[in-house]
C-alpha cells in the first residue's frame, strides 16, 4: 500500500495528549498542508490559526465551554497546539475550503507522528460575544465564520479504532 493510503488508514481521533511541545518546524509542516490545500475557484480565502500556548488554548476551551454549555471537564482534550480554519462569511466555499485544509492538517499531523481531533464546538458558537473576542484577538479576522477547528499533540494512548460502517458505497459502471 502506498504512503499516502497508509496514512489515511492510520489517522484516528486522538482524546489523549500528552504536555510535550510541538516541534516548531512540525508547526511549519502543518500549517504548509493547510495552505496546499486546494479553494473553490483557487480563491483562498481562508485564515488559519494555531494555538501554541496552552494557556491561550484553555482560555478558549473554558469560553467555548460557556457558550456552549459544556461540561466542566471540556478542555479540547488539553493539546499542546489548537487549529482554527476560518473563513469569509459570504464565500458559499468557504466550510468546503475549510474542510479541505482542516483534513490536510489532519493527515499531516498522522505523517509527522503527531495526534489530531477534529472539534466542531469553535465553529458552533464562534459568533458568541465573549468568544469571538478571544478569536479576533488571536487573529482569526472579525470578517471570518470558524469554519473547523482540531486539537494537536502527540498522543498519550493509543487512539480507538472505529470499523468503517457497510453499505456506504455505490459503484456504477
Amino acid at each position: 500500500m502506498n504512503e499516502v493510503m497508509q496514512t489515511i488508514l492510520n489517522r484516528h481521533s486522538c482524546r489523549t495528549f500528552t504536555d510535550q511541545p510541538i516541534e516548531p518546524e512540525k508547526i511549519d509542516a502543518l500549517l504548509t498542508a493547510a495552505l496546499w490545500a486546494p479553494s473553490g475557484r483557487n480563491e483562498q480565502t481562508w485564515h488559519f490559526t494555531m494555538i501554541t500556548n496552552p494557556e491561550k488554548i484553555q482560555r478558549l476551551a473554558s469560553a467555548v465551554r460557556e457558550a456552549d454549555n459544556r461540561p466542566a471537564s471540556y478542555n479540547f482534550f488539553a493539546p499542546a497546539a489548537f487549529f482554527i480554519v476560518s473563513g469569509e462569511r459570504d464565500n458559499r466555499n468557504c466550510f468546503l475550503d475549510g474542510a479541505a485544509a482542516m483534513e490536510n492538517v489532519l493527515l499531516a499531523a498522522t505523517s509527522l507522528g503527531l495526534g489530531s481531533c477534529w472539534i466542531n464546538q469553535v465553529r458552533d458558537v464562534c459568533d458568541n460575544p465573549q468568544v469571538r473576542a478571544i478569536l479576533t484577538e488571536y487573529g482569526v479576522p472579525e470578517s471570518h465564520i470558524v469554519n473547523a477547528s482540531a486539537a494537536l499533540g502527540y498522543a498519550a494512548q493509543p487512539s480507538v479504532v472505529h470499523e468503517r460502517k457497510s453499505g456506504l458505497v455505490s459503484i456504477v459502471d
